[in-house]
């Protein structure tokens, strides 16, 4: 699914990956939660095939430093992966607050998140209100 919108139509939604809103780029590719603009599709292809011609001794480097990264890249990080998180929460929010407009009950929001009736009325209800 693709999302497009003229600068005209305003910003509805956001790279994922870059921020970059859909008025600033020529596509956005949705997945569950998440955006990502065809400037990012493109780099990504661009590491894909660096990482396929990397040698082995640089391929054990990368993934070493990919699952432990420093300090100091963690906290550059950090303020992005809020933002992330927070968009996907509040991506939640709004398909549990569809879904409970249109009569689903907690219990079957609940089953379908995987989490216990209770916890998901905890976690939604204030959201919906709003």
């Amino acid at each position: 699914m693709s999302v497009n919108a003229s600068p005209i139509e305003g910003v509805t939604t956001s790279c994922s990956f870059c921020g970059k809103p859909n008025t600033e780029v020529e596509q956005l590719v949705a997945g569950p939660g998440v955006f990502i603009c065809n400037q990012c599709v493109e780099l990504a292809l661009m590491v894909v095939e660096d990482a396929a011609s990397a040698t082995p001794e640089e391929a054990t480097r990368r993934r070493a430093a990919y699952q432990d990264p420093s300090t100091e890249d963690l906290l550059t990080m950090l303020p992005a992966l809020v933002k992330s998180a927070d968009r996907v929460e509040a991506e939640l929010a709004t398909s549990v607050n569809h879904l409970r407009a249109r009569g689903a009950g907690w219990q079957t929001i609940a089953d379908a998140a995987g989490l216990s009736a209770e916890a998901t009325r905890r976690r939604f209800e204030t959201a919906v209100a709003e």
